[in-house]
């Protein structure tokens, strides 16, 4: 495990917080789409993931089903319990986070991984799944890669059937699969696999590198990139979330900048130390999952307790995020990882080849 990327979920999950903490920030923002910025933990986590499949799957002698087996032990559980939640809480008449209307197909194609449009925005019931849309679709084509054993032919496969697929997408073909799957920010899990291959290529720095400044240069760059594509965004009037080839070149590429600074720092014999941090990159998953439910239950109580103004908006901060924080640890201790070791030994008994290789990352 790399202790410094634990440390850097925790921070990426907490940026994405804030940005739709923005949402309810109105008597303190002068937009409401002011904290975009933390759009960027998104980025993070889709590198991420093209890093730690490279990685995870280096060396090993692993089929393409174990390799979506596992990934699915390691993604499913979760999202779908949480999923049939905020289904359960919209029949109970609650209407959580937008949720406006509920039907049958809405919840099938949610627990499936598959985007369909809601309410004019293409999103699962839980808005944040949009992700893990992309996350399955990923984890579909690298599998089918893993029959390439020879770690440069992978990635250029990868980079090549991706890059090939966002190329696509430039022609005007109907339809909402093809609009959503050859988005240009399919390329951040390929800079993922690209930095994998050179964390297994490069090895530690030389003792003479001066592995602090780079990291540090690289972040710097990397929040150069956030403030400057800000900047031009709100000076034209843009989405600060930016879209299209904007997204992945710039918030893809702080991200990128920001993960290669830490594995620098770790290769280099520098490791962030904070057991909070640690911990909370354990429960990055479920906090993202539930952090919407909590900001919106968090307005709620906020709006019973205190009038329209900016103490409120601190108290749905402070509501939302303590509650994040707590649920989302109890869920990874108590639900999320439970459930993932007993589908991991109940696979390892299975008839079969032989039990499944290797631990999930984290």
């Amino acid at each position: 495990m790399i202790y410094n990327l634990q440390i850097l979920r925790a921070l990426a999950a907490y940026s994405v917080f804030l940005t739709h903490f923005g949402l309810y920030a109105g008597p303190i923002l002068p937009r409401p789409d002011a904290m975009a910025f933390g759009a960027a933990g998104v980025d993070v986590f889709f590198v991420l993931s093209g890093f730690i499949m490279f990685v995870s799957t280096a060396g090993r002698s692993e089929t393409p089903g174990s390799f979506l087996l596992r990934r699915a032990i390691r993604v499913v559980p979760l999202y779908w319990l949480v999923t049939l939640g905020l289904a359960l809480i919209a029949l109970a008449g609650l209407k959580p986070i937008g949720i406006v209307e509920l039907r049958p197909d809405y919840v099938v194609q949610s627990l499936l991984f598959l985007p369909f449009s809601r309410g004019g925005y293409v999103e699962p019931l839980n808005s944040v799944g949009w992700t893990l849309n992309y996350e399955m679709f990923f984890y579909a084509g690298f599998a089918a890669l893993l029959l390439v054993s020879d770690l440069r032919a992978r990635l250029i496969g990868l980079a090549a059937a991706f890059g090939a697929l966002v190329l696509l997408g430039l022609a005007p073909v109907p339809g909402l699969y093809w609009a959503y799957y050859t988005k240009p920010i399919v390329l951040e899990f390929v800079t993922g696999a690209a930095l994998g291959y050179a964390y297994l290529r490069c090895g530690a720095p030389s003792p003479g590198f001066p592995v602090r400044r780079a990291a540090v240069g690289a972040l710097a760059v990397a929040g150069a990139l956030i403030l400057g594509g800000q900047a031009v965004a709100g000076a034209l009037g843009a989405d600060l979330e930016m879209t299209g080839f904007l997204r992945p070149l710039v918030w893809g590429s702080a991200a990128a900048l920001a993960v290669g600074a830490l594995l620098l720092l770790e290769r280099g014999g520098i490791v962030l130390r904070s057991r909070w941090l640690f911990s909370q990159g354990n429960a990055s998953y479920a906090f993202y999952l539930i952090h919407n439910l909590m900001l919106h239950a968090g307005a709620k109580v906020a709006a019973v307790l205190v009038v329209p103004g900016p103490l409120r908006v601190v108290l749905v901060f402070v509501l939302a995020f303590s509650a994040s924080v707590l649920l989302g640890e109890w869920l990874f201790r108590c639900v999320e990882r439970p459930i993932g070791a007993a589908l991991r030994r109940l696979c390892d008994r299975s008839p079969g080849p032989g039990p499944l290789p290797g631990a999930v990352p984290s």
